[in-house]
């Protein structure tokens, strides 16, 4: 086809812009554009969400080089094919239609040009009209006086009606082909192209192409076979039903519900969340939760990091969105809520970090109360002497609580307070409680102190989009040292998987994960923490009204679950089964297996365990000793020769510890008495002393007037194995007698004393104590 006479096309337009002088200048330019959609991807493209514009329309912003080249000249072969030899006004166009109207009322024909259509839909002109389309021309001008054609152009394509309350061919791709405007098929740009002349007819029905819409893409494909004759494209079959979705993506709703109030400005949100593996921990827990709905399971919230980046991968805030029932628009990953057990690492961290305990440190389960707390274990039982791996790997609640009364500057408290999470009242709120999760946390403040440990102590918020704002990314923070969260994330994956057995420190036959669970007070919330690979995975399960159920035990219930999501991670090649390197910092040492001290040479069982060089309290074995007995008459000997004289090794634990062992019903064997005839002074450099735990060293006791019941000071002492009689004594003044396992009483007075006592081997220890009055 020939061009237009320039000539005609220079006069026309010189009449009307005398015209537009005349009438004045638009109320309203393109530059001012509607309000658009916002569109949130994954990390790898993936439409996430496309939200309604504020006038409910799907409208989505793009530009003529984002827009596929076959969809640009379909467009210009439908709309307007002399677009960028016009004014904006085709006057022979306007002409033919002018006279078609005149001459042949039922069959019209459109003289717009696709500036002429842009002026209508932004100006929102009534163009039925002689005023209206003289309007319209006026409009149409000013526009190509200042803008260029391409800027034009992508107004068109922003904002070309496609269909009900789809404007706009970017939005139209994604909701009827689930791709970009720039991927489109020349089948799929013919669809679109036609779509403005008539939306609502060519609407395609049931997914398959009516006569209306395959005859106009007919036509239009006619065109564009004439002018690109050689094109193979043109072999298409346009008559081939097109792959129809009209689908609005709805993917991981709370995620984005929180992205769309983060970034309320942005039309494209590049969020880090991967779709397929949000996919799959969406079917694996609604797929879990069916199953255990039959014990009112109803609800979970899973999230899944990584750790490297700290970047959200997954994240699933309820089981259904769409479920009022189990209400499921709350979002369970930023909703506080107990945490359980989980946080009970970070006291062993501290500890570790504290010189207190070392993974193979043998500590109390047993009954014990903190002034008016008294911490009991889930399973309301007590092991008696535990060593820590096992007390933390089994979650027992005794010893994490006395290691927490006992950490300092930072207590937990304080270590929560310091990283900024929680909300957290003043520490007196909580106390001890604090160990058991009375401090309520959300999951991802929970996940993001998992990051710690995870990365070595460092601190990194969550990222959940790619953004270019400086601001958002926090410089990374110490909070715990190397050598702890090696030391912790080793005993975590001692914790075997459910069904599995637990032997210490061998390597698993699974992929490694560290893990730990938490059951809130009640039954109310079930949690699984656990990092593998680059990794971090949390799950929750229970109910957002507060309902408790007994079945909600985050090993039982959340544990499985979460172990279905990792399995269904494919492995990374490069760390699968390869155990995290020790800082240079942490050694092994091989420690006796009985007390996880150092191992003696006659210790008979032996393992090695990491521990921290110039920080860990690791000694010698004190538990295991060799002896010398007199087989004919059972005794101990100081003879290291001569008939019936042999050598045994036996266990010496504290009195203390063996009534622990007996409560737990682990009875231990007591060494054999000493000869009464043997040299008191050589029993007495033998073994350990006893030691004085009440009273307390360097505290004053106070005396209460007229209350002669609260004026009793309890003496107590722990001794060695062998010891059967402990003597007390005040300022070298007997006092009384008793076993290891009782308790002397002695009545206040004021002044300052040495309390001492002296076991039946000879030997000693003391304390100084101050006893004043309390004033009336």
């Amino acid at each position: 086809m020939t061009k237009p006479n320039k000539t005609i096309i220079i006069g026309v337009g010189a009449l009307l812009l005398l015209i537009l002088f005349l009438i004045g200048k638009p109320s309203r330019s393109i530059v001012a554009a509607p309000d658009y959609s916002q569109m949130v991807y994954d990390r790898n493209g993936m439409v996430l969400r496309i939200t309604l514009a504020a006038d409910e329309k799907y409208r989505i912003h793009t530009t003529i080089n984002a827009v596929s080249p076959l969809l640009k000249q379909a467009i210009l072969m439908k709309e307007d094919r002399f677009f960028y030899y016009h004014p904006g006004v085709n006057p022979l166009a306007l002409v033919r239609a002018g006279i078609q109207t005149i001459f042949n009322r039922d069959k019209k024909i459109g003289g717009s040009t696709i500036t002429m259509q842009v002026t209508r839909l932004y100006y929102q002109l009534n163009t039925r009209t002689l005023w209206g389309k003289l309007n319209q021309i006026v409009h149409a001008l000013y526009l190509e006086l200042y803008f260029s054609k391409n800027e034009i152009l992508s107004a068109y394509i922003n904002i070309a009606p496609c269909g009900g309350n789809i404007e706009g061919f970017a939005a139209a791709s994604w909701i009827y082909f689930g791709k970009d405007v720039l991927d489109l098929t020349l089948q799929e740009a013919l669809f679109l192209s036609v779509l403005p002349q008539n939306p609502s007819a060519y609407h395609p029905k049931d997914q398959t192409c009516d006569d209306v819409l395959l005859n106009a893409r007919q036509r239009l494909f006619t065109l564009w076979k004439k002018k690109h004759p050689n094109d193979k494209t043109t072999t298409v079959h346009i008559d081939m039903p097109l792959n129809l979705q009209y689908h609005l993506p709805f993917h991981a709703p709370h995620y984005v519900n929180a992205l769309l109030d983060e970034y309320p400005r942005e039309h494209k949100i590049y969020s880090t969340l991967d779709l397929s593996l949000q996919n799959t921990v969406t079917r694996l827990t609604q797929r879990y939760i069916q199953r255990k709905q039959i014990i009112g399971v109803n609800n979970a919230a899973v999230m899944l990091l990584d750790a490297r980046t700290m970047q959200i991968l997954a994240s699933l805030g309820s089981a259904d969105f769409f479920n009022d029932a189990i209400d499921g628009q709350v979002d369970g990953t930023r909703s506080r809520r107990s945490p359980g057990s989980t946080l009970k690492p970070f006291i062993y961290a501290l500890a570790m970090e504290q010189g207190l305990i070392h993974p193979m440190t043998m500590l109390k389960d047993a009954p014990i109360s903190f002034s008016e707390y008294a911490p009991d274990n889930y399973e309301r039982d007590f092991k008696g002497p535990i060593k820590a791996w096992e007390a933390l790997v089994t979650s027992r609640n005794v010893p994490a609580v006395t290691l927490a009364s006992q950490i300092k500057e930072p207590d937990l408290y304080d270590f929560l307070a310091n990283v900024g999470v929680g909300n957290l009242q003043v520490k007196v709120h909580y106390g001890l409680s604090i160990v058991l999760g009375s401090a309520e946390l959300s999951m991802n403040e929970l996940i993001a102190l998992y990051g710690i440990l995870a990365n070595n102590g460092m601190y990194q918020p969550l990222i959940d989009a790619f953004t270019t704002d400086k601001d958002q990314y926090e410089p990374p923070k110490q909070y715990l040292t190397p050598e702890s969260c090696f030391l912790v994330k080793e005993i975590l994956r001692q914790n075997p998987r459910p069904g599995a057995s637990r032997v210490p420190f061998q390597q698993d036959t699974y992929r490694p994960v560290a893990y730990k669970t938490g059951t809130s007070i009640g039954f109310k919330d079930c949690w699984s923490i656990g990092l593998f690979e680059h990794y971090i995975v949390a799950v929750w399960l229970g109910n957002f009204n507060g309902y408790g159920n007994p079945v909600f035990n985050g090993r039982q219930l959340a544990t499985p679950l979460m172990f279905e999501i990792i399995d269904s991670i494919e492995p990374d090649s490069n760390s699968y089964m390869n155990y995290e390197n020790p800082p240079s910092t942490v050694t092994k040492a091989t420690v006796c297996a009985v007390s996880g001290q150092l191992a003696q040479p006659w210790c008979a069982r032996r393992i090695q365990t990491y521990y921290i060089p110039g920080t860990s309290p690791i000694t010698s074995c004190q538990i295991c000793r060799e002896i010398y007995v007199n087989t004919k008459t059972g005794y101990r000997t100081f003879k290291h020769s001569g008939p019936h004289i042999q050598t045994q090794v036996v266990e010496f634990w504290s009195t203390n510890l063996l009534a622990l062992f007996r409560k737990a019903g682990i009875p231990r064997k007591i060494p054999p008495p000493f000869d009464p005839n043997e040299n008191l002074d050589l029993t007495s450099i033998t073994g350990t002393a006893p030691t004085i735990v009440s009273p307390v060293t360097n505290t004053e006791y106070l005396m209460q007037p007229d209350e002669a019941a609260f004026n009793n000071l309890p003496l107590i002492a722990h001794a060695d194995a062998d010891v059967q009689e402990m003597y007390w004594f005040v300022d070298q003044k007997f006092i009384g007698k008793t076993t290891p396992d009782e308790t002397q009483y002695w009545s206040l007075a004021p002044g300052r004393f040495q309390i001492s006592v002296v076991d039946d081997h000879g030997r000693s220890d003391y304390r100084d104590v101050h006893i004043g009055t309390a004033a009336r």
